[in-house]
């Protein structure tokens, strides 16, 4: 990758971690969508070092969470998502393959819709959603998760909306994600997709996004979280509507 590509990415990379720690969201829609964007490298290569990238951040989280994890709620979710993680991964191949134009139209049409879900608040439930729920949220995020490596948008929305506490919401989807980025990882790794590249660049990252994670900890914008929800989502809809329009 040329060094001024590289550091556009590095910036997207470290953007999308800066504004995921003061909000909860938007690492892989900030990242995959600026990306592309800018045409800084194909939306493929961007799908893997997102997902080696977040590995090793959702590893380290999950270290001090396991105890808060929903399992039931994670098997029923990964009973969905997992298949449909690769499934994604083929509709990837098979797009990417026939035309590039509407991989960008798809893309805008996601991270928009993304950043609209995200936004949202939702209440919760008076009862916990039943399994095939989970594992229906699952398939939704497990295609976005094989497509782009941003399944988070369905399935932070509908685990917001059970009757669990929000440490548990937060552990729960930090496991389900650290489990479908290793099989979409192992999808893409025995296809022989995953380059040298693609290893340099993610370790670059890792330096961006543990900073950046600093600095949203230490400094964090004086605004409500209403606030920077609402930044998070102007920025999220104008990155789709670019997508979409250009």
């Amino acid at each position: 990758m040329e060094p001024l590509a590289l550091a556009g990415f590095l910036l997207s990379v470290a953007l999308g971690a800066y504004v995921q720690t003061v909000t909860g969201f938007a690492l892989g829609l900030i990242v995959m969508g600026g990306v592309t964007l800018l045409n800084l490298a194909p939306v493929h290569f961007t799908a893997i070092v997102i997902g080696l990238t977040a590995l090793v951040n959702n590893f380290v989280a999950l270290q001090w969470a396991l105890h808060h994890i929903d399992r039931r709620g994670m098997l029923f979710t990964l009973l969905g998502m997992i298949p449909a993680t690769y499934l994604g991964v083929l509709l990837l191949d098979h797009i990417q393959n026939t035309s590039i134009h509407s991989l960008r139209l798809l893309l805008g049409a996601v991270i928009l819709s993304g950043g609209v879900l995200l936004a949202l608040r939702p209440h919760p439930r008076k009862q916990r959603s039943a399994g095939w729920v989970d594992a229906s949220a699952g398939v939704a995020g497990g295609l976005l998760a094989g497509l782009f490596s941003i399944g988070g948008p369905p399935l932070v929305f509908h685990f917001y909306r059970q009757p669990i506490s929000l440490p548990s919401v937060r552990a729960t989807l930090l496991a389900t994600f650290f489990i479908t980025t290793l099989a979409r990882l192992f999808y893409v790794g025995a296809a022989g997709e995953i380059t040298r590249p693609m290893l340099e660049v993610s370790l670059y990252c890792l330096p961006a996004v543990f900073f950046a994670t600093l600095a949203g900890r230490r400094y964090p914008p004086p605004l409500p979280d209403i606030a920077m929800r609402r930044f998070a989502f102007v920025l999220l809809g104008l990155i789709g509507l670019f997508l979409l329009i250009f």
